[in-house]
């Protein structure tokens, strides 16, 4: 074993995932605060829904990871608020489906442009030698996040 893999060891994975969470959590309450009061589980239904729609609760609520009541409770809080709308399943007219609206659509458009804008303010602060460090951290996490993505489909 080299001195490589010995600094990789449990210890070293512990304390880049704890600064990793906390950093995500920081991230997420700022791009938070960019969304209008949308939280993130129903701005992530709402984009699902905008993605695949029309669906029906169940395929939204295994799309998203939830339970069927709080996916109810999320869908419910979107159709208040104008941003999606029911349809009847013309598969089956005893169920019906979600779909977004015109209004919901533009808020998902507006809600990524505002969370984006919200990343542009922290970057505008990095020297040019910090952006191309995060640059090249990108493609681990977003294949990381692919592989996790494609696990989590596997055990459904």
């Amino acid at each position: 074993m080299n001195d490589r893999e010995l600094e990789a060891g449990p210890d070293r994975k512990t304390e880049t995932a704890a600064r990793l969470a906390l950093l995500v959590g920081r991230l997420n309450r700022r791009m938070l605060r960019a969304t209008a009061g949308l939280t993130h589980g129903t701005l992530s239904a709402l984009s699902s829904i905008v993605k695949f729609g029309p669906l029906r609760l169940n395929e939204l609520a295994q799309r998203e990871g939830i339970a069927a009541a709080t996916i109810t409770r999320i869908v419910a809080d979107l159709e208040s608020r104008g941003l999606v709308a029911r349809e009847v399943d013309p598969t089956d007219r005893r169920a019906f489906a979600i779909e977004a609206t015109a209004e919901g659509v533009a808020y998902i458009v507006r809600a990524r442009s505002d969370r984006a804008d919200v990343i542009a303010k922290l970057l505008d602060k990095l020297d040019d030698a910090g952006l191309d460090t995060l640059e090249e951290a990108l493609p681990l996490l977003e294949a990381l996040l692919v592989q996790t993505q494609f696990d989590d489909a596997a055990r459904t």
